[in-house]
């Protein structure tokens, strides 16, 4: 009895010091790996799903697209990532007024600075994220050039997971709006963003 007491001991102690060591390593990993200070680099994909706006008897529908941007972010500390960047996507546009319907194309440009909060400390955390910027519109509806660019804000949420010390994933479901020129309902385009990081 008393010989497997002492077996029994033995194992706890082993197991103790097996989970010292790894709290350690962990520890230690942690302060090893850091987002504080470092600069990030990135690609974006960007889907924006369409919209309707309203005003002075014309109502007016911006059609789904798929931007492409590069984008630079600072982390200020391990949970706070200022980030800029610029956009760019092309889509359908149609206009309504007076009973008549018609049709063109518009050209998307976009800037946006972003304050992203990251919850967690660890390589892979849920992020909040939410900023300010430009959209610039520019096309032909049947034959009537057209160019404007109004103040946007957006907000949303994700997640951000640094695989490697130098590469890192960021994917958020965002919505932006703005208004267009002599209309009275903003537009909310909303949808996926994926981010291919490089972090230095």
């Amino acid at each position: 009895m008393r010989d497997r007491a002492y077996q029994v001991s033995i194992i706890m102690k082993i197991l103790l010091i097996l989970v010292a060591c790894l709290t350690m390593a962990t520890i230690a990993s942690a302060e090893e790996w850091k987002r504080s200070g470092r600069v990030e680099y990135y690609g974006l994909l960007q889907n924006m799903g369409g919209d309707k706006t309203y005003g002075s008897g014309v109502m007016m529908e911006i059609g789904s697209t798929s931007a492409i941007g590069i984008g630079y972010g600072s982390n200020l500390s391990n949970h706070l990532n200022l980030n800029m960047d610029m956009w760019f996507g092309s889509t359908n546009v149609t206009g309504k007024a007076l009973g008549i319907t018609v049709t063109g194309d518009t050209t998307l440009l976009g800037w946006d600075a972003n304050l992203d909060i990251n919850i967690l400390q660890n390589r892979f955390t849920p992020i909040v994220s939410g900023g300010v910027g430009f959209i610039s519109f520019s096309g032909d509806v049947v034959g009537f050039p057209f160019s404007e660019t109004d103040l946007s804000y957006n907000y949303g949420g994700g997640f951000r997971w640094d695989v490697t010390d130098n590469f890192l994933l960021k994917t958020i479901y965002r919505t932006t709006r703005t208004t267009l020129k002599e209309t009275d309902k903003a537009l909310m385009l909303s949808g996926a963003a994926i981010s291919i990081c490089f972090i230095f």
